[in-house]
C-alpha cells in the first residue's frame, strides 16, 4: 500500500455527497423524480438521513482512498491527471457495473445516464481533489 494524504481521502469523501446533493436535487432532482415514478414526500416518508448519509460518506471514503491508491501507483499529480483517473474509472468500472442494471435488471436507461453522469463528476472530482493535494 502506497502512502496517503489522509486529509485529501477525507475531503475527497465529501465531494460525493456535494455532487449528489446538487445532482439529484437542484439540477436533476425532478427528472429523477419522474424516473423513478415517485415523489418527494414518498422517498422522505422513511428516509433515515444518519444511515443513508452515513453510509454514503464511509462508501466515499473508501473510494477515495482507493483513488489515492491509484494515484500513488501511478506517480502522478495535477488537476489533468485527476480527471484522467476519473473519468478512466467510470469508463472501466461504473458504466460496465451500470449497464448491468439495464440489460438484466431491467432498470430504465434514463436512470442508468442520470447516475453515470452522477458518479462521472462525483468520481472525477474526487480524482481532482487528490491529484492536486501536496
Amino acid at each position: 500500500m502506497q502512502d496517503v494524504n489522509w486529509l485529501a481521502v477525507l475531503v475527497a469523501g465529501v465531494v460525493p455527497l456535494v455532487v449528489g446533493f446538487l445532482w439529484y436535487g437542484r439540477i436533476f432532482g425532478k427528472q429523477w423524480l419522474s424516473l423513478m415514478e415517485t415523489t418527494a414526500e414518498e422517498i422522505q416518508k422513511d428516509f433515515n438521513p444518519v444511515k443513508t448519509h452515513g453510509a454514503s460518506f464511509v462508501l466515499s471514503l473508501v473510494t477515495a482512498y482507493v483513488l489515492a491508491q491509484l494515484l500513488a501507483v501511478m506517480g502522478g499529480s495535477g488537476a489533468m491527471i485527476g480527471v484522467h483517473v476519473g473519468l478512466l474509472v467510470t469508463i472501466g468500472f461504473v458504466l460496465n457495473v451500470g449497464y448491468q442494471g439495464v440489460a438484466y435488471e431491467q432498470r430504465k436507461p434514463g436512470i442508468f445516464f442520470l447516475s453515470l453522469g452522477y458518479n462521472a463528476v462525483a468520481l472525477t472530482g474526487q480524482a481532482v481533489v487528490l491529484a492536486v493535494w501536496p
